[in-house]
């Protein structure tokens, strides 16, 4: 028996409110935070037990040396349509799942409506209606087509695309081009500029985009680039400043050689140069083809995609085939906000973009980006904390993205729906906010996070190994 007039020295684990009451009474205590695993739900517990099996940790170390052994090449720009098999000529593709024009938030209707008078479909949202009523215009999901697209991410046929093959395993992806500064499909505001822009895309920027590809055999290696700026402070969602210029001394002497008149490169140029965000399109392409070379390897419970579209967010694990997970987003509370502007102004989270977190980059790797640490706290030690977070979702990591930032060390990488339900606490998202009205578009930049939901959903689904 234990004399209790000795002095105590006390461990409390779980509620604070007994450690805070030792800690006045001057008892020696030591405080573990300690939740029961997922939630105390005694049947997702158990589902958890049944999925700790040598079957699902091989089918997971697979799938996530398939994302590690990707190489996205930037081989080709072609219109949407040549471009993606199986869209259709009356398609307008959007970010996240599928979701009717009339539940759409406000910035993607804007952004489909501006689609539809880039393609010459109607003049107005009256005409958009009536030609979604009869069925002469579709909404499809881009990840329906292997296509991905940043914010409200859409995408017509007359778009011109970026074409990302992942050498190794032959698959492809693409996205369209970030559209500059101004009003941007984007970002669900446009006006006669944002259509004059588009064209001017389509007429000048793809054709010699298409030339300077012509001069290198294998295209751009988009890892590569992304290898290098995740040294110089990028994590390629959020801040891609870094990446962006090395893009640029990739690109120009590729058109020089190709014999784009200078006055063409020069524009190029500028219109590159003028948004930080030019190399996120590549980026997306390069992280979705490197996730779909890694989804489809039975028993893995590796998050292979998520997605968003300002209502609902999905996710696809590597071992459930083509199965979608589906909840709502979460709101918009941990966004840092432009002046006269919170989260009671914001739409929902948005876009296809956190393919980027899905490979292991953006928020999984935010100690990359010290520009960008105010997301989650305002210090570089907050930005560790939250990369040491994430890795403790993950089932394995990615020496080829090791930011200097952070020590050299290794980006999280393959985010595990059972680590994700047990621990209780899900991907950080780096993001832009869009007004949920007005047509303003981006009022705000920072961190989401994805819904416990569709983690939860997706667990209870996933099959037990034989």
């Amino acid at each position: 028996m234990t004399d209790i007039s000795q002095e105590l020295h006390v461990i409390n684990v779980g509620l604070e409110g007994f450690y805070t009451e030792l800690q006045e009474q001057n008892v020696p205590t030591v405080q573990v935070d300690w939740r029961p695993p997922a939630g105390g739900d005694v049947a997702l517990i158990d589902k958890l037990a049944r999925l700790q099996t040598p079957e699902v940790e091989e089918a997971n170390a697979k799938t996530i040396s398939r994302i590690r052994d990707s190489r996205p090449m930037w081989i080709d720009v072609q219109p949407a349509l040549a471009a993606i098999p199986g869209m259709e000529g009356n398609a307008l593709l959007h970010s996240g799942p599928p979701i009717d024009f009339g539940d759409m938030c406000d910035p993607q209707q804007r952004a489909v409506e501006a689609a539809a008078i880039f393609e010459g479909w109607a003049v107005d949202r009256e005409g958009l209606l009536a030609k979604l009523r009869s069925g002469d215009i579709r909404l499809r999901p881009n990840y329906a087509y292997g296509s991905v697209g940043a914010m409200c991410g859409v995408i017509s046929p007359s778009m011109q695309v970026i074409v990302t093959e992942n050498a190794p395993y032959g698959n492809r992806s693409w996205s369209t081009f970030n559209e500059g500064k101004g009003n941007v499909i984007w970002m669900g505001t446009y006006d006669k500029g944002t259509i004059e822009r588009l064209r001017w895309m389509r007429d000048v920027l793809a054709p010699s985009l298409r030339a300077a590809l012509r001069t290198r055999n294998e295209g751009l290696d988009i890892f590569k680039i992304i290898a290098e700026g995740t040294l110089m402070g990028d994590e390629v969602h959020a801040r891609s400043a870094a990446c962006t210029l090395l893009l640029l001394r990739e690109l120009t002497p590729m058109l020089l050689n190709a014999g784009v008149k200078r006055d063409v490169i020069t524009r190029i140029v500028e219109f590159i140069s003028q948004n930080n965000h030019s190399f996120l399109s590549l980026t997306l392409t390069a992280c979705k083809t490197a996730c779909d070379a890694a989804h489809g390897i039975p028993h893995s419970t590796v998050v292979t995609a998520m997605s968003r579209n300002g209502v609902n967010f999905a996710l696809r694990v590597g071992g459930m085939k083509d199965d979608w997970f589906i909840a709502p987003t979460a709101p918009m509370d941990e966004a840092i906000y432009y002046s006269g502007y919170g989260p009671d102004d914001a739409a929902g989270d948005i876009g296809d973009s956190a393919i980027v977190e899905t490979a292991g980059l953006g928020g999984m790797i935010i100690g990359a980006a010290p520009s960008i640490s105010s997301f989650v706290g305002g210090s570089m030690g907050h930005s560790r904390q939250a990369m040491a977070a994430m890795r403790s979702i993950c089932a394995g990591d990615n020496p080829a993205f090791a930011p200097g930032a952070v020590d050299f060390t290794p980006a999280p990488l393959g985010i595990d729906i059972r680590k994700v339900v047990r621990l209780g606490f899900t991907p950080i998202i780096d993001t832009g906010v869009l007004h949920k009205a007005s047509g303003v578009g981006q009022i705000g930049t920072g961190i989401a996070r994805a819904p416990m939901a569709a983690f939860i959903k997706a667990l209870r689904a996933m099959p037990l190994p034989a």
